[in-house]
């Protein structure tokens, strides 16, 4: 693995209630709640799960680019070419985890209190389109404050 991916893969795996575990294609892939994230693979490519919304908005915004096998599914692809694309790649795999514990929380599963999803979407900085829908999506979820 590259460094840059070394260093993905050390920050993401620190997220409270993500699991690691070696993808089927090569590389790392990130679990939450049993339920992939995305992963890493050796030659410096980052592939997300997300919804098709999401998706068309990351496309549209340039954020990232189709997956590279399944260019119609939900999937994205983002490339890490060098210590510069770590940022972007942390940012796409920050929103997919914050995606995952928001629908969780929605279903009454909370796997760390502490984490306030709306602080950490207003410091991801995402363009007011993706955010917007973040936002809607999870406006149920998002209104309800965990107990101090």
């Amino acid at each position: 693995m590259t460094t840059s991916i070394d260093r993905i893969v050390s920050r993401v795996s620190r997220w409270p209630g993500v699991e690691t575990a070696p993808h089927r294609f090569g590389g790392t892939e990130f679990l939450v709640a049993g339920r992939e994230i995305g992963h890493v693979h050796d030659a410096g490519v980052v592939d997300l799960a997300l919804t098709k919304r999401v998706r068309d908005v990351l496309l549209t915004d340039g954020l990232a680019d189709p997956h590279h096998v399944l260019p119609d599914s939900a999937w994205v692809t983002y490339r890490v070419r060098s210590a510069a694309d770590v940022p972007g790649a942390m940012r796409l795999l920050r929103l997919a985890y914050l995606w995952r514990l928001l629908a969780l929380r929605r279903r009454g599963v909370d796997l760390d209190p502490a984490i306030d999803p709306d602080t950490d979407l207003r410091r991801l900085g995402l363009p007011a389109d993706l955010d917007a829908l973040v936002r809607e999506t999870f406006r149920d979820t998002l209104d309800r404050r965990a107990p101090v």
